[in-house]
Parts: C-alpha cells; structure tokens; sequence
C-alpha cells in the first residue's frame, strides 16, 4: 500500500491516454501522438518510481524501454491496420 500513489498516477495517466483514443477516434495521426505519448510517459513514471525508490539500474530502464516499445508496436499496428 505505500506505493499506492505512484500506480495512481500510473493509471490516472493510461485513463487519460485512454480518454484521448476516444475523443480523438477520428484522427489516425493523433491516436499515433498519443500512443507514442503514453509510451514515453510510461517510461519516464518507471524510472521516477525506481529512482524514488533507489533501486534503479540499466536493466530496470531498458525493461520499461522494451515494454514500451512492445505495446506501441502493438497500437500502431491496431491503428494503422487494413
């Protein structure tokens, strides 16, 4: 429970990726800014968490990298499927 406000803020911040999807549902190009967005937003609370935490390394940044990458290649492919 005490790391309780960092996955708040973690979900608070896909919510708002996911609120964005919506709104913008018309625009291809958009949903790609905020794919890439919540990518990098992703990686950046990884390494805040950790450094808070101190018990942050490479391997831990590279995860979250790897992770990242792995879902937006998975997103873009959703948007820009045939």
């Amino acid at each position: 429970m005490k790391h309780l406000p960092h996955y708040v803020s973690l979900i608070a911040i896909f919510l708002a990726g996911l609120v964005g999807f919506y709104v913008f549902s018309y625009d291809k190009y958009f949903r790609v800014g905020i794919a890439v967005a919540l990518s990098a937003s992703y990686v950046t609370w990884g390494v805040i968490h950790h450094a808070s935490h101190k018990d942050i390394c490479w391997t831990v940044i590279f995860e979250y990298i790897a992770v990242s990458i792995l879902g937006l290649i998975m997103v873009l492919t959703l948007i820009f499927r045939a």
